[in-house]
């Protein structure tokens, strides 16, 4: 799992679930902070495989922004952002349609395993593309959400990195004015160029590290499954401040990216993710 394929789990454990705390039972006169434009920013430390397919692990910092200015939502994304152009915060059926730009830097830094870092190092992809999605409010009680996504994102620099689409689920409730809850699930399709830059082993590699050569396919490339909650130190989301979230992820790897050699050889299919970190809401 790259740095950046895991950032998304840190993006919900730092920002979803704070920001769905503006379904917190409210007193009408009471201050929102999320009744108006809001803002959540964030850091904190995951522990994350060393490339995608790994089973090394390592700490990393990680941090980004969400939240919601003049009608448009700001959604964190793995070294990106995702805009949400449709202004339906208040309706119990909003849809999302926006544009999203991340950065991909899969063994494009230091890699511990000394065979698949003898491959020839990647260079850092930026994708870009398109979010749509659906989101309903009070499914299973009057504050909970329930949110489906669909990211499409092709490689724009030039690294032949090819097409990544990424369907996800979500659902966050509250437990009191001061925690919430939630879980993600969602699935990763590649296509062929995908397949080949991240998990392909050339003739040269090959050569290079003692892995042998493997041509890698499009298809589904891996599911995931993340839960996570986090608290407001002072007990109320509503007035903003400070929140202390916690969470881990499971990620499993299927097709090309499960029977490449990176993978298969020297590294697992399955891949845990865990963090924490603090969101500050204003």
């Amino acid at each position: 799992m790259t740095r950046n394929s895991l950032l998304p789990g840190l993006a919900a454990l730092l920002f979803a679930i704070p920001a769905a705390a503006q379904d917190v039972p409210q007193i009408a006169e009471e201050k929102n902070i999320f009744s108006g434009d809001f803002v959540i920013v964030g850091a904190g430390p995951v522990v994350v495989p060393s490339y995608e397919g790994a089973d090394e692990m390592r700490v990393i910092p990680a941090g980004a922004v969400a939240g919601r200015i003049g009608g448009i939502g700001i959604n964190p994304r793995a070294a990106g952002i995702a805009l949400d152009l449709i202004n339906d915060s208040d309706a119990r059926i909003g849809f999302a349609l926006g544009p999203v730009l991340r950065y991909r830097s899969n063994r494009s830094g230091k890699v511990a395993d000394p065979a698949v870092a003898a491959l020839a190092k990647l260079k850092g992809v930026v994708e870009a593309g398109a979010v749509g999605g659906i989101t309903i409010k009070r499914v299973f009680n009057p504050h909970d959400t329930l949110s489906v996504s669909v990211d499409l994102r092709w490689d724009i620099s030039g690294q032949h990195s090819g097409l990544i689409v990424s369907p996800g689920l979500s659902y966050l409730t509250p437990l009191s004015r001061a925690q919430v809850i939630g879980m993600a699930a969602g699935v990763n399709f590649i296509d062929e160029r995908y397949a080949r830059y991240n998990f392909g082993v050339t003739p040269a590699g090959s050569a290079a590290s003692g892995l042998p050569v493997y041509q890698a396919h499009g298809g589904l490339k891996d599911w995931n499954f993340g839960a996570f909650t986090a608290r407001d130190l002072n007990g109320n989301f509503l007035d903003g401040g400070l929140a202390l979230a916690v969470g881990a992820m499971y990620s499993h790897l299927y097709g090309s990216a499960a029977e490449s050699p990176v993978t298969r050889l020297r590294g697992r299919r399955g891949q845990w993710i865990f963090g924490g970190g603090l969101a500050y809401v204003f």
